[in-house]
C-alpha cells in the first residue's frame, strides 16, 4: 500500500470515527438524528449531510456547555467542512436543522449566500 493510499485510509476512519462521535452525542443529549447509514466515508456522504451533522454537534456541544442558543454562518460552516463555492449544500443544511422557534439572522433574496446566519436555540 503506497503512501497516499495509508493516508486516505487513515482519513476515510477518522472520518467514520467523527460521525459516531457525533451521532453518540446527539443521542446521548436526546437530540434526533436522521436514520441516514453511520457508517459512510466522507466521499460517500453527502455534503448536505456533512453540515446537517456539523450543525448537530454544534447544538450538542452548546447543549453540554448550557447554551440556550448558537449563531452558525454558513462560510464558517464551508471552512469547518473544507469546501469552498458549495453554498447552496450548506445553506439548504443549514434551514433543514432549524426548528419552528429558529431564526434566520441574514439571508439575501435567493436565501443562498455565504452570509446566511442561523440562530438555531438549544433545547
Amino acid at each position: 500500500m503506497s503512501i497516499n493510499n495509508y493516508e486516505q485510509v487513515l482519513l476515510e476512519m477518522l472520518n467514520r470515527i467523527k460521525i459516531l462521535e457525533n451521532k453518540v452525542e446527539a443521542l446521548e443529549a436526546g437530540t434526533k438524528i436522521d436514520d441516514a447509514p453511520i457508517l459512510q466515508s466522507k466521499n460517500k456522504l453527502g455534503l448536505n449531510e456533512r453540515a446537517k451533522d456539523y450543525i448537530r454537534k454544534c447544538k450538542v456541544e452548546a447543549k453540554k456547555q448550557g447554551v440556550s442558543e448558537i449563531t452558525l454562518l454558513c462560510n464558517d460552516i464551508q471552512k469547518e467542512l473544507g469546501v469552498v463555492n458549495r453554498t447552496p449544500s450548506i445553506c439548504n443544511a443549514m434551514y433543514d436543522m432549524m426548528e419552528a422557534d429558529d431564526q434566520v439572522l441574514f439571508a439575501p433574496p435567493s436565501g443562498k449566500s455565504t452570509t446566511v446566519k442561523v440562530k438555531y436555540f438549544i433545547k
